[in-house]
């Protein structure tokens, strides 16, 4: 089975915890494996780590420990070059709009306020990243 390794920054992760269980049994529908790696900020020495190619996606939450911004995150990813697809939510729609369009606008990145119905907008983005690397896979003959 094929992993799909989700990069995943998030201060409370528990408020998930119902959702994980889903997202793991829904990968397997897939015939994919998934991995997490998790993190409630963004940490100094992780720049080195996303060259690697080791993620299929980010989830990133708006609002992180130590008054950090989830866009700030992106910003440090595309500033490396790294154009990893990305879900940046928050459960405060009105920050999240204000934060992420106009002269704010973020580049590539699918967004969700609230938490509700989070769990089908994570599913969809699996779903879409994971058509996207059968088809590479296939082009290239594995």
């Amino acid at each position: 089975m094929i992993p799909f390794t989700i990069l995943w920054f998030e201060d409370n992760i528990k408020d998930f915890k119902s959702i994980i269980p889903a997202l793991e049994k829904h990968a397997l529908t897939l015939n994919r494996h998934l991995e997490f790696e998790f993190h409630d900020n963004y940490p100094a020495d992780f720049n080195v780590k996303v060259f690697n190619g080791n993620y299929s996606v980010a989830f990133i939450d708006l609002n992180l420990k130590n008054g950090q911004k989830g866009v700030e995150i992106i910003n440090v990813l595309r500033e490396y070059g790294t154009f990893l697809d990305v879900l940046l939510y928050s459960n405060n729609p009105a920050e999240l709009e204000s934060l992420t369009e106009g002269q704010n606008y973020v580049e590539g990145v699918f967004r969700h306020a609230t938490l509700e119905g989070i769990e089908q907008k994570m599913k969809d983005i699996i779903d879409q990243i994971n058509y996207k690397e059968i088809m590479v896979l296939k082009r290239y003959g594995h």
